[in-house]
């Protein structure tokens, strides 16, 4: 999406780095002692050690210059990316093992599954923000468009009544009558199909005067004129009880509820706020997406021994953060202009790789995996319709 993100999710995603730096920041690497050694913790007042608390965890070094600050952000940074270097190879080619590791308790070499998933998410519609809105022309300005059509269009009806004004001054017999009165058609055509162009940022009574005016200027061309005449039928606002009566016209009385009603009518009056809200509901409310699909799980297992829902949690966390992280490289391929590539990645890397990280995670046979795999994609289709719908209901 291209506005900011400003959700819950994303603050979690990013207090995963701020909370890697702040550490470092609160006491540096602990092992250059350049002003002298320290007896007593700055933090707690506890007798000293070793390089660091045995009581808070601070460092027993505590700078107070500018350089050591930039130094040791750094030091934090990298100190974060050197457990992401290598949780993130393992995850997007060998999730199985990374899924394992974790909940067989080797841990402190990876990122969690809980701050990866914070991030991926959060990296996930940064990229989203930059890459939707690549495509150039008419199709990625409207406005601009639409500013391009109506200049058009009025000067296609000033060629017009030029053009007409010359055939009426022609002998019905000249040979050149039958060329005015093909240009005369083509003119009519083409600002028929100009004022059809719909506005999307100026208001309705001005797009209604500018189309009249051109129908007006094309005195005599039928398309202009009924193209005018269908853009002066102002579009009236969809109210609720209008709403309701369709609703119940349509068999659709469970959704005929008062507060279901105010949200769609608010929607279908606002678009691109509902658009707006929509999408930063996608972006906040992504964690639902696991305790929809641990009960699905636990039904894939529930005569396997030895697994239970923290190793599904484990599972459905790094499984996520792995889509977040295909679908942000899908989203750069098309904004590359590589949307052929970007449709196979799709189509082919998300049950390939769970299928890789069923196997390894849960340590399945080919078959084991593969039919666990292909009824969670099943269930994955069925999960989405129901977080969209759970986003639509809170997002408006």
């Amino acid at each position: 999406m291209s506005d900011g993100i400003d959700v819950p999710g994303d603050v979690l995603a990013g207090a995963v780095v701020a909370q890697a730096v702040g550490q470092s920041l609160e006491g540096g690497h602990g092992a250059k002692e350049a002003h002298g050694h320290a007896t007593i913790c700055a933090n707690c007042g506890a007798a000293l050690s070793g390089r660091f608390c045995h009581q808070c965890g601070q460092a027993a070094h505590v700078h107070r210059s500018l350089l050591h600050m930039v130094e040791e952000l750094a030091h934090g940074i990298f100190h974060f990316e050197t457990k992401a270097w290598r949780t993130l190879p393992l995850l997007m080619f060998r999730p199985g093992r990374l899924t394992r590791e974790y909940i067989e308790g080797r841990r402190v070499r990876y990122v969690g599954p809980l701050p990866l998933f914070l991030f991926m998410m959060f990296a996930m519609f940064m990229v989203f923000s930059f890459t939707g809105h690549h495509d150039e022309g008419a199709d990625a300005n409207p406005a601009a468009m639409n500013a391009e059509g109506r200049a058009q269009a009025a000067q296609a009806a000033e060629e017009l009544a030029k053009a007409q004004a010359e055939l009426a001054a022609m002998p019905a017999s000249a040979p050149e009558r039958a060329r005015g009165l093909a240009k005369v058609a083509a003119l009519q055509k083409k600002i028929g199909e100009l004022t059809l162009v719909p506005s999307l940022t100026i208001d309705e009574d001005d797009e209604d005067a500018d189309n009249a005016a051109v129908a007006s200027g094309a005195s005599g061309a039928t398309s202009g004129a009924a193209a005018s005449e269908k853009h002066e039928k102002k579009k009236e606002p969809l109210t609720q009880e209008r709403l309701h009566g369709q609703l119940l016209d349509n068999g659709l009385s469970w959704l005929a509820t008062p507060s279901i009603e105010r949200k769609i009518v608010h929607a279908e009056n606002n678009k691109e706020l509902a658009l707006y809200k929509i999408k930063n509901g996608a972006a906040k409310y992504a964690i639902l997406l696991v305790p929809i699909t641990l009960p699905f799980l636990g039904l894939l297992f529930i005569l396997r021994r030895g697994v239970n829902m923290f190793d599904h949690a484990v599972f459905s966390f790094y499984s996520l953060s792995a889509m977040a992280a295909w679908m942000s490289f899908v989203s750069i391929l098309a904004a590359l202009h590589f949307k052929g590539l970007g449709v196979a990645v799709a189509f082919f890397a998300p049950p390939i790789h769970l299928f890789v990280q069923m196997r390894g995670a849960y340590s399945l046979s080919r078959f084991g995996a593969l039919w666990r795999t292909m009824a969670l994609m099943t269930y994955a289709l069925i999960a989405l319709l129901l977080y969209g719908a759970i986003v639509v209901l809170l997002s408006m």
